[in-house]
C-alpha cells in the first residue's frame, strides 16, 4: 500500500485530498510540522516556494532513498524498546516518512509500534516524553474538553476517527502512546489519513502507586476517579465529539471489562462507535470458533465454552460467542450458562456479570 500523502506533496501538485483546513506552513514551521515535512525530498522549486533556501542540505533525496537510511537507522538500534522510540521520533518530524518506513516492513515494525511493545513504551512514557501529540482531556477540566478540540481548527467534516482511550488497563497517562500506536495502524493497514485522526488521552488518574510518586509523571496526580464523577466527564466527551466530528468513528481502547461494556451499551446505539478490545477481538475469536463447529458438524448452540480470562477481551469474546448461540437457536432461558468466563479472582463468571475486579 502507498504512503499517505503529505500536505506539501497535495499543495505540489494541486491536490487538496486529505488536507485538514489549517494552513500550509512556511520556513522553519514547515520543517517543524510532521504532516508537511518532506525534509531533503522538498525539491528546489518547492524550497524557494515555501522559504526553506539555505534550510537544507543542498543534494534532494527521493522518499525511497529516506526511507532506505531511515530503516539502516533502525536496524542499528540496540532493542525494541529503542526502536520503537526511534520510529515516534520520526513520527513527530516527518509522518509521511515515517509511514513509508511502516508500510515497506509492516511485519516486522507492527509488534515495534504497537503489541507487545508498546506495553513498555506506555511505562517509559513520562520518562521518553519528548513532545505532546493528540489531545490530552483531564477529569479535573471537563470544561477544556470542547475547546481542546477547537483549537485543532477542524471542522466537521475533517476528522474520521478518534481512538480514545483512559488506559485503565496499563495505566497512567502513558495510554496515549497505546492510542498513537492504534492509529498507525489503521494508516498502514487501511488507509486512514493522518491528518484525519485524533488520539485523545481521558485522564481520569491512576491506581498506580509508582507513577504518582515518580518526579516525571506528566498525567493527573490523584487515584483514578470511578462512578457518577467519570461517567459525567466521558458523557461530556462524547457529546463535544459527536457535535464537532458528527461523521467520525469514535474507537475505545483500553478500557476496563465493567467501563468497557458499560460505555459501548449505552452509546453503540447513539454514535458510531467501536471497542476494539470488546468487539474486535470478540469477532476474530467468534469467527474461529464458527469455523470449528462447522469442520466438528456441531451446532454453535450446543457448544460449551470457557473463557481463560475475564478483562475487557474475554468478556467481549465471551458476549460474542454468548450470541452467536442465542442467533443459532439457544434458549436465553437455559438454566446455567454455555459460556463461562475463568477468572483468577471470581472463578466461573456467566457472561453479562463481569468479575467485580479493578
Amino acid at each position: 500500500m502507498a504512503p499517505p500523502r503529505n500536505r506539501a506533496q497535495d499543495d505540489h501538485q494541486g491536490r487538496g485530498k486529505g488536507r485538514t483546513g489549517r494552513g500550509q506552513p512556511d520556513g522553519r514551521a514547515l520543517l517543524t510540522d510532521p504532516l508537511s515535512n518532506k525534509g531533503v525530498a522538498f525539491t528546489q522549486e518547492e524550497r524557494e516556494r515555501h522559504g526553506l533556501v539555505g534550510m537544507l542540505p543542498p543534494a534532494v533525496l527521493s522518499l525511497e532513498l529516506q526511507a532506505r537510511r531511515a530503516w539502516e537507522q533502525l536496524r542499528a538500534q540496540p532493542d525494541d524498546l529503542a526502536k520503537n522510540v526511534y520510529l515516534e521520533q520520526l513520527h513527530d518530524r516527518n509522518e509521511v516518512l515515517y509511514f513509508r518506513l511502516l508500510c515497506d516492513h509492516l511485519t516486522e515494525l507492527l509488534p515495534i509500534v504497537y503489541d507487545p511493545t508498546v506495553g513498555e513504551a506506555v511505562k517509559r512514557y513520562s520518562h521518553e516524553y519528548r513532545r505532546p501529540r493528540g489531545v490530552y482531556l483531564s477529569i479535573d477540566r471537563p470544561q477544556d474538553i470542547r475547546p481542546a478540540f477547537q483549537a485543532l481548527g477542524l471542522g466537521p467534516d475533517d476528522v474520521d476517527l478518534l481512538v480514545a482511550t483512559d488506559a485503565e488497563q496499563l495505566l497512567g497517562i502513558g495510554g496515549m502512546q497505546l492510542a498513537v500506536g492504534k492509529l498507525a495502524v489503521y494508516t498502514a493497514a487501511a488507509g486512514i489519513h493522518p491528518g484525519r485522526a485524533i488520539p485523545v488521552m481521558l485522564d481520569v488518574g491512576t491506581g498506580n502507586q509508582a507513577l504518582l510518586n515518580g518526579p516525571l509523571y506528566v498525567g493527573n496526580r490523584h487515584n483514578r476517579v470511578r462512578g457518577e464523577a467519570y461517567d459525567s466527564f466521558v458523557a461530556a466527551f462524547v457529546e463535544a465529539v459527536g457535535e464537532l466530528f458528527p461523521q467520525a468513528l469514535l474507537h475505545w481502547e483500553d478500557f476496563g471489562p465493567g467501563n468497557g461494556r458499560r460505555i459501548l451499551q449505552q452509546y453503540g446505539e447513539k454514535i458510531c462507535t467501536f471497542n476494539d478490545d470488546m468487539q474486535g477481538t470478540g469477532a476474530i475469536t467468534l469467527a474461529c470458533v464458527m469455523n470449528a463447529a462447522r469442520v466438528t458438524g456441531t451446532p454453535m448452540r450446543d457448544q460449551r465454552i470457557v473463557v481463560f480470562g475475564a478483562g475487557t477481551a474475554g468478556v467481549g469474546i465471551a458476549d460474542q460467542l454468548r450470541d452467536a448461540m442465542v442467533r443459532d437457536g439457544l434458549d436465553r432461558g437455559m438454566h446455567g450458562s454455555p459460556v463461562l468466563l475463568a477468572d483468577g479472582a471470581d472463578p466461573f463468571t456467566p457472561p453479562g456479570q463481569p468479575p467485580s475486579r479493578d
